[in-house]
């Protein structure tokens, strides 16, 4: 994916004829490596002034760098395609879409607007997700059960409207109101962001890298790249980037916590020990002549590194009750220009110190290294077959329990909506009672991390004894449960806990899952594709 340097400003200032350039790149990015400026202008129907004002805004000093750059992304990415397999040319085209979405959603995350939302995860304020029903109810639970897992308290959900706008009137205490939305426009949960906005709530918002409304009434905005998709009225656009900026919100807050410990724990904070801090701007601070407001806004620096290097201004107004020329004095004290040299000089400093265990574009690297790990080990022909069984007209069984379930949930909904049912189970003892009445040509698909023998093991063995077609994916390449399931499928998900809580984010798990989703939509099109050739016959 290339990096057109944006972020929730850029998109902010771009116009609806520049949005509309984006998405044509986006779409056919194979189209403009050998186009001139003027022959680009003309396939998008904009002048050439417009264009050159968009590629400016991406970063890019003109038409001629921005195309130099996707050139050079798409000679990095070009893939032989291989013939014959019933499935090669299609699920090469998946993954790469399924990467190609993935990692510049990923791109699109800023460090600012991690620590914006670390702040609010490290206050007792409450949490408010908004489940609007539907698939993206699923992202809501999915959410909710990370931030239970890393012990994160007073979180709670709202699956009625009406409830929600009661609980926006009437809030009084700080609060932090998350809205996940894959259009944006959503009519709901776009009138729970203007309610939140008239009552000063701040919001954080997941939705596509297009200007939105929903955006537009955040203050932590993330954005993504997906394609909208539905089957007559019924939605199923792929949320695999929304899990990834999800999971990575929780992965970083946990790297973030053990390097802010650490930092603590190394240079304690305190106006009577002057220079206990390793940045040095600060060491001889102490023997500055501060008033007493001054004296409260270097003490707020001290105890909240590195978090007060991403505040706005207005932020820290708010937090301090003081005035923002009153802030900029300080910072001129100590020798800044102003606000902003003065924060940008607290992340150099951080950034140098040594071994930090967070660091924002190194996790995003490291996390996209992980993904496409994952997208090449997958056993592709296992795939194949799983789809012609979840397809056929045989009774499907899905399981999933925990944070498991989210997955189950996700591929369960998504199947209904492509008119295939199935049943889903989150019952540990329904499984086991079911393996006895099920039928002996039923599919039963299990998704658990860790692929837990004692517990699941005399039900894979009772469906190896019937005959019954079993699944099992997990992310434990040893799980004794492989050896008596028919088709056995395992990711690089990594199995981890925080303070004894699950905290496997089961993210290699969800991309297997929406390529066998993806593997279906294809499928189903082509049928129609078949059926509508064969009427006109």
């Amino acid at each position: 994916m290339i990096n057109f340097h944006l972020n929730d400003t850029v998109i902010k200032s771009l116009t609806s004829n520049e949005l509309n350039i984006l998405r044509y790149i986006y779409k056919n990015p194979e189209e403009i490596a050998d186009l001139s400026v003027h022959e680009f202008a003309v396939k998008v129907c904009y002048s050439t002034a417009t264009v050159m004002r968009f590629c400016k805004k991406l970063g890019y000093s003109g038409f001629a760098e921005f195309k130099y750059s996707l050139r050079r992304h798409m000679g990095e990415q070009t893939k032989t395609a291989s013939g014959g397999e019933k499935y090669s040319l299609d699920i090469s085209r998946i993954v790469d879409s399924l990467s190609y979405n993935t990692e510049g959603t990923a791109r699109l995350i800023q460090e600012e607007q991690l620590y914006q939302t670390f702040r609010y995860l490290d206050s007792a304020c409450a949490l408010y997700l908004w489940a609007p029903g539907g698939v993206t109810s699923i992202l809501t639970d999915y959410f909710e059960k990370l931030l239970f897992s890393i012990g994160r308290q007073k979180v709670y959900k709202i699956d009625s409207p009406r409830i929600g706008e009661h609980i926006l009137r009437d809030l009084h205490t700080e609060a932090l109101l998350i809205l996940i939305s894959t259009t944006g426009d959503f009519p709901p949960t776009a009138k729970l962001a203007r309610l939140a906005r008239m009552n000063n709530i701040p919001v954080l918002s997941i939705t596509p890298y297009a200007n939105n409304t929903i955006a537009e009434f955040g203050t932590i905005n993330f954005r993504f790249f997906t394609n909208q998709r539905e089957n007559r009225g019924a939605e199923f656009t792929s949320r695999l980037p929304v899990f990834f900026v999800i999971q990575f919100i929780i992965h970083a807050y946990l790297l973030y916590r053990q390097d802010h410990s650490s930092l603590a724990r190394a240079y304690p904070a305190s106006l009577g020990n002057p220079g206990t801090l390793s940045l040095s701007f600060l060491e001889n601070a102490h023997s500055l002549a501060f008033t007493d407001t001054e004296k409260e806004i270097l003490k707020y620096f001290e105890s909240h590194l590195p978090s007060c290097a991403f505040l706005g201004l207005k932020d820290l107004e708010s937090r301090l009750y003081t005035s923002g020329a009153t802030i900029v004095r300080f910072c001129q004290k100590l020798g800044f220009k102003g606000f902003n040299e003065l924060k940008y000089q607290i992340r150099l400093q951080l950034e140098n110190q040594q071994n930090p265990q967070y660091s924002a574009n190194s996790l995003i690297s490291h996390s996209i290294a992980i993904f496409k790990d994952n997208l090449e080990a997958i056993d592709i022909p296992s795939l194949c077959d799983i789809v012609d069984f979840l397809t056929s007209d045989r009774p499907v069984y899905i399981y999933g329990n925990e944070l498991s379930s989210v997955a189950a949930k996700y591929l369960h909904m998504i199947l209904t909506t492509l008119d295939y049912p199935s049943i889903l189970l989150e019952w540990p003892r329904l499984l086991d009672g079911l393996t006895y009445e099920m039928s002996s040509d039923a599919i039963l698909f299990v998704i658990t991390a860790h692929g837990d023998a004692p517990r699941y093991l005399p039900a894979f063995q009772k469906t190896q004894q019937r005959g019954i077609c079993s699944v099992l994916l997990t992310c434990e390449a040893d799980s004794p449960l492989l050896a008596t399931c028919t088709y056995g499928l395992y990711t690089n998900d990594q199995n981890e806990e925080y303070h004894h809580v699950d905290v496997n984010s089961r993210l290699g798990i969800l991309t297997v899952v929406q390529i066998l989703i993806e593997l279906i939509v294809h499928k189903k099109m082509g049928e129609k594709a078949a059926c509508k050739y064969r009427s006109q016959q």
